[in-house]
């Protein structure tokens, strides 16, 4: 009789071990990842002194996304770094488009850098991927002066000039507008292919854009393909 009250006590146990480790296999929830990492321009791994690095990838995140950490830090010796936490329209996500663009001051020190980007969701699981950067100064890349964007309430218009200047000629112009959920290209009209400098001065219909903050990106592609973005906020 007590073999069997034994028994009955080990079966009853294991039954709840076997429950205990279903649920908790249940539980686990997949780590986050962190796929089709762009660092520079077309994926170019390459910044310039005085200008903004542009930083993009997806991420899914089961878990939910807790927060994206960003470094940035020379790969040997001393020189320019980075250290930001992001959280602002990430966290509370599941599937996120990272997408940044980060200063570059005037006086970085040219060389190899290191990017190191961290993604956590809210159970504390990470993912972690790394990719190189070239910091270097080259003088024929295109630039913009009196670059200037401003939002014309009494319009609902987004007035963008500058003079952009192209040593090896201008190949291609795009402007873009990104923000919460909405993202357009504009197209940016007047004779400029072919010229090595251009005074931009247009005016965007922001009808269709609802309230909120907005990234501002004008792309310059020049005709030995390099290319250079620059950007800029607005809030509407």
């Amino acid at each position: 009789m007590k073999t069997k009250n034994v028994l009955r006590k080990l079966s009853i146990a294991l039954l709840l071990i076997v429950g205990i480790t279903a649920c908790n296999k249940e539980d686990v929830v997949a780590k986050p990842t962190i796929t089709d990492l762009e660092v520079g321009a077309d994926n170019n791994k390459k910044a310039y002194p005085g200008t903004d690095i542009h930083i993009e990838g997806d991420i899914v995140a089961p878990g939910t996304i807790a927060s994206i950490k960003v470094e940035i830090h020379p790969e040997s010796g001393t020189g320019w770094t980075f250290d930001k936490i992001y959280t602002d329209k990430y966290a509370g996500t599941k599937n996120a488009e990272f997408h940044e663009h980060i200063d570059i001051p005037t006086d970085a020190a040219v060389g190899e850098y290191h990017v190191h980007i961290a993604v956590t969701d809210k159970n504390g699981n990470v993912a972690e991927v790394e990719s190189d950067l070239d910091i270097i100064v080259d003088p024929t890349i295109p630039s913009i002066t009196n670059y200037e964007v401003v939002y014309e309430s009494a319009k609902n218009e987004l007035h963008v000039e500058g003079t952009i200047t192209a040593s090896n000629k201008i190949a291609e112009l795009t402007l873009e507008i990104h923000g919460g959920n909405f993202e357009k290209e504009y197209a940016i009209t007047g004779s400029y292919v072919g010229n090595t400098t251009f005074n931009l001065h247009q005016h965007f219909s922001l009808t269709d854009v609802p309230a909120g903050h907005y990234h501002v990106h004008l792309l310059v592609k020049d005709q030995a393909g390099k290319e250079r973005e620059f950007e800029e906020h607005f809030d509407k």
